[in-house]
């Protein structure tokens, strides 16, 4: 939902190109299962699962599209349609299948056709902002248009970085409405200052103990730059690190033993692991 971003995204972005070895080894392709769709679970990832952890020859499940030979990640796609993925010899192209096999750092061998399930493991997250504003409109409406600057917000909020949480757009027709929580301290003093600055549309809201701008500055300085240093080493095969309820969600193709030491150097408690490929019943 292009319209209801974040007008600052709090989320680093970075992507990583990553690095696979292409291997000659065939294996035939089983006989296919017939294929059915059903309701993609939503996974919930604690941070620091050690289960997740992949190792050569664990039985591993993972769903996508295959495109030459090459079982393609949910990943950011840039010029390359399948810029992450793992090798899967033997499986014809398709749009879309759940994958069984043991897996090896660069292949999967023993290779199953499963019935298609997708799972929201390492697939890229939508916003849960809210679509309308959470305050009631003012007494003559919300003033259609698409014409603001929110500069002078932008320096406030920061100034006080403590007590807000990153702002947000939301729109109701035509309008465009900047929405501002309050993490901490007095919303009424907070709305009277911030209205005496921005005259276009502005909803102020309560949010106590909410994630301040303070606290992502403190996460990016920190945690999301390690994370940052490590996707900057393309076998890490990290494609996105992004910022989420106070901790960094880093997807990836799939989570070693090594790159699990790294995190953990990182700290577990900053972050929520979440790999594509996982051994099965993780």
């Amino acid at each position: 939902m292009d319209r209801n971003r974040r007008d600052w995204l709090v989320a680093v972005m970075i992507l990583a190109v990553g690095v696979l070895v292409v291997t000659d080894r065939a294996t035939p392709e089983p006989a296919p299962v017939p294929a059915f769709v059903v309701a993609a679970p939503v996974a919930v990832v604690p941070a620091g699962r050690a289960e997740l952890i992949v190792r050569d020859g664990d039985l591993v499940e993972a769903s996508g599209s295959v495109e030459d030979g090459e079982l393609c990640a949910p990943g950011p796609v840039g010029s390359d349609t399948c810029p992450f993925g793992i090798r899967v010899p033997g499986v014809r192209p398709t749009g879309g299948v759940t994958l069984r096999g043991r897996w090896h750092p660069t292949v999967l061998s023993d290779i199953q056709r499963m019935p298609y399930a997708p799972t929201s493991a390492g697939v890229l997250g939508d916003s849960d902002l809210p679509d309308t504003p959470p305050c009631p409109a003012p007494a003559g409406g919300w003033r259609d248009g698409e014409d603001w600057v929110d500069d002078q917000v932008r320096e406030y909020l920061q100034a006080h970085a403590d007590q807000f949480a990153e702002p947000f757009a939301t729109h109701v027709g035509n309008a465009r409405i900047l929405v501002v929580e309050v993490v901490s301290g007095d919303v009424k003093q907070a709305r009277a200052a911030l209205t005496a600055i921005y005259t276009d549309n502005l909803c102020v809201v309560a949010a106590p103990g909410g994630h301040s701008i303070a606290a992502e500055n403190t996460l990016q300085a920190t945690t999301g730059q390690a994370v940052g240093a490590l996707m900057d080493d393309p076998a890490s095969d990290i494609y996105l690190a992004t910022s989420e309820d106070g901790k960094m969600r880093v997807q990836m193709i799939q989570l070693t033993q090594p790159l699990y030491d790294k995190f953990a150097a990182i700290g577990l408690d900053h972050l929520i692991l979440d790999p594509w490929i996982r051994p099965v019943g993780a």
